[in-house]
């Protein structure tokens, strides 16, 4: 078993913890990615619930529903019988596009009754009509900007590859 977490370690934990709950996602997975940032090697399910001090059951639940949005991956580890993780190399750009996807939903669902309250001309429906017709905006631009981001993180993870692999 590994030692604890120093101080520091302990800090961005929690303040990964925080930004999760503050997204209104589970505290729980925040800390399991901050957990896994802060590590050299992969950890068990075993070890990641002494660190963070939970049971194994909420932590395994969690971990696989991190897996299926590939912020976290499992590896193998020191030991064939246990599963181990890691954070995904692309974690943070999966996250990115996890948040893409509920960008899409925003703009098909603007579009979606739009077209609908259009369509059935009921003067009630005007109000509602125009701030779709905003939301639609709105979330087209937003879909360009991440498009946009995406190919310009790709550029610059392949600087910082490309300066690691001369460094090493």
């Amino acid at each position: 078993m590994r030692r604890g977490l120093t101080p520091l370690q302990r800090d961005l934990v929690e303040e990964f913890g925080n930004i999760y709950e503050g997204y209104g996602l589970s505290r729980l997975k925040g800390l399991i990615v901050g957990l896994l940032l802060t590590q050299p090697e992969p950890l068990s399910l075993d070890e990641i619930a002494t660190l963070l001090n939970r049971s194994k059951g909420p932590i395994s639940s969690t971990i696989r529903e991190l897996a299926s949005i590939g912020l976290v991956r499992k590896v193998n580890g020191p030991e064939n019988r246990r599963d181990y993780y890691v954070a995904h190399p692309d974690l943070f750009l999966n996250n990115f596009k996890f948040n893409m996807a509920t960008v899409r939903k925003n703009r098909r669902t603007a579009e979606q009754f739009l077209r609908e309250m259009e369509a059935s001309g009921d003067p009630a429906h005007q109000a509602a009509v125009e701030r779709l017709r905003h939301m639609q905006a709105f979330y087209r631009l937003m879909e360009q900007f991440y498009e946009n981001f995406t190919k310009e993180w790709e550029r610059v993870r392949a600087q910082m590859e490309a300066a690691n692999a001369s460094v090493n």
